[in-house]
C-alpha cells in the first residue's frame, strides 16, 4: 500500500508539474505574425511566414526611452576581421513597447553585413518592422543617421527571432559594407516589459551580443486562481492518501 502510494503522489506531482508549466506557458502562444508598422508613411498588410517590407516611419514620435546599450560585435573569416557596433534601445510608445537596433560596420571590416537577427519575441503577439532615417534625434542612445535602409523584415516561425536583411534580391549594392551604418530599425510591438535579449550580425560568418526583448508580464489572476487550486487540490490528496 504505500509502494502505491508514492506512486500516486509521484504522478499527481508530475501532473501539478504539467498543469503549472502549461499555465506559465500561456503566453508562448502569443507570438504573431510579422506585419508592417502603422506610421506617417502608411500601413501594410499582416503577413504569416513571410517578408515584409519595413515601413519608413522618419518624422514619426517616438516615446520614452527606458533603456539603451551598445555593445561591439566581431567574427574572423578567412578573409579577415569583421566588426563594429551594434546599438540598441526599449521606448515606451503609449503603454506598449518598441524596440530599436542599429548597426555600425567598421570600415576596417572585411565583411559586408546581410542580416541583423533579433531575439526573442515570442511573448509579443503584435511585432511591426519599420525604420526611420532621423537616428541622431533619439539622444541618449548612440543613434545617428544611418544611409542604409534593410530591404526586407521576417520572422522564423516560431515567432522568436526576427530578422532585417540588408541583401536586396537584385543585388548587393544595399549590403552593410565595410564604413557604413544601417537607418535606425525598429520593432514595435503590444509588449509591456522587457529584459535581456541578443541581436546578431550575419553574413559569411555571425556574432551574437546583448540587446533586449519583450518580457513577460504577472500571471493573470485567473491563471494565478488556477494554480492556486491546483496545488490546494494535490495538498489535500496528500493528506488523504497519508491517513
Amino acid at each position: 500500500m504505500k509502494t502505491l502510494t508514492i506512486d500516486i503522489l509521484r504522478k499527481s506531482a508530475s501532473a501539478a508539474a504539467i498543469l503549472l508549466v502549461g499555465l506559465l506557458g500561456v503566453s508562448a502562444a502569443l507570438a504573431g505574425p510579422i506585419s508592417v508598422a502603422t506610421c506617417a508613411s502608411g500601413t501594410g498588410p499582416t503577413t504569416n511566414g513571410a517578408s515584409v517590407f519595413p515601413a519608413n516611419c522618419t518624422g514619426d514620435t517616438w516615446g520614452t526611452l527606458l533603456a539603451a546599450e551598445s555593445e561591439p560585435f566581431t567574427y574572423t573569416t578567412t578573409a579577415g576581421v569583421t566588426s563594429g557596433i551594434i546599438y540598441s534601445a526599449v521606448y515606451n510608445d503609449g503603454g506598449t513597447l518598441d524596440f530599436y537596433y542599429q548597426v555600425v560596420n567598421n570600415a576596417s571590416s572585411k565583411d559586408a553585413l546581410s542580416t541583423l537577427s533579433v531575439s526573442d519575441f515570442v511573448l509579443a503577439s503584435t511585432t511591426n518592422a519599420a525604420f526611420i532615417t532621423d537616428g541622431s534625434v533619439l539622444t541618449g542612445t548612440g543613434f545617428v543617421n544611418g544611409t542604409v535602409e534593410a530591404v526586407t523584415a521576417d520572422d522564423n516561425s516560431a515567432g522568436t527571432t526576427l530578422q532585417f536583411s540588408f541583401y536586396p534580391p537584385s543585388s548587393s549594392t544595399a549590403e552593410l559594407v565595410p564604413g557604413s551604418t544601417s537607418d535606425v530599425l525598429i520593432v514595435s510591438t503590444n509588449a509591456k516589459n522587457y529584459t535581456a535579449g541578443n541581436a546578431a550580425v550575419i553574413d559569411s560568418g555571425s556574432d551574437t551580443v546583448a540587446a533586449f526583448q519583450p518580457a513577460s508580464a504577472v500571471p493573470e489572476p485567473a491563471s494565478l486562481g488556477l494554480m492556486g487550486l491546483g496545488l490546494i487540490g494535490l495538498a489535500g490528496l496528500r493528506r488523504r492518501l497519508r491517513r
